[in-house]
């Protein structure tokens, strides 16, 4: 069974539903157009303007450059105001080495037991020497260089040392063998001293 309410001439009497037959009735069949307008009275409807959408992409940050490896940098020599106390000179007893083309107990064995020495003669030869075989020389004292000292009264065959460091200042500790200038020194001892003037010294073999 089908209900099916039907609108007719208004009027004041009462209305009842009546029940009626599917078969007869017959229901139009209406197609709405495709363009979104409606039938009857009712006006067409403007279409809507298409929403208008922002996309918003998050920045990346550019990544930082890595870094190269540090540029070597030249040191920076500071020289100090304030003068450096000389240590005192210390003297070491007997030293054991093997030969070395010079005798032992004189400076020259002592610095060719520090480092090489290739060649001969006596100390104060060694400047002039050290430049047959190639060697730098130079006024300006460095660690592990050779301190060469002329011939004098006190030292007649010249004197050699080797650099053991260098103080801020400008002065240098070396150490010595056969040197009589400290307490306790002398032939076939080692002593270490601090030398702060260049009276003497014919330079420095590198």
């Amino acid at each position: 069974m089908i209900v099916a309410l039907g609108l007719g001439a208004l009027s004041t009497g009462p209305h009842q539903l009546a029940p009626v037959s599917a078969a007869g009735i017959a229901l139009p069949v209406t197609a709405l157009p495709l363009t979104g307008a409606t039938t009857g009275a009712d006006p067409p409807r403007p279409a809507r303007a298409p929403s208008v959408v922002q996309i918003y992409v998050e920045a990346v940050p550019t990544p930082a450059a890595v870094a190269g490896p540090p540029k070597a940098v030249a040191p920076i020599r500071v020289l100090s105001r304030t003068p450096v106390r000389p240590s005192p000179a210390r003297v070491t007893g007997p030293v054991s080495g093997t030969a070395n083309g010079f005798a032992y107990g004189y400076c020259t064995w002592w610095v060719a037991h520090k480092r090489y020495v290739p060649w001969r003669g006596n100390a104060a030869q060694w400047w002039w020497n050290a430049r047959a075989f190639g060697f730098g020389e130079g006024s300006a004292p460095r660690a592990g260089a050779i301190m060469v000292m002329g011939y004098s009264a006190t030292s007649p065959q010249g004197h050699v040392g080797y650099v053991e460091s260098v103080n801020a200042n400008g002065s240098f500790v070396v150490s010595e063998m056969n040197w009589w200038g400290v307490p306790g020194g002398g032939w076939g001892r080692v002593d270490y001293r601090t030398v702060t003037s260049m009276r003497g010294i014919l330079g420095f073999i590198y």
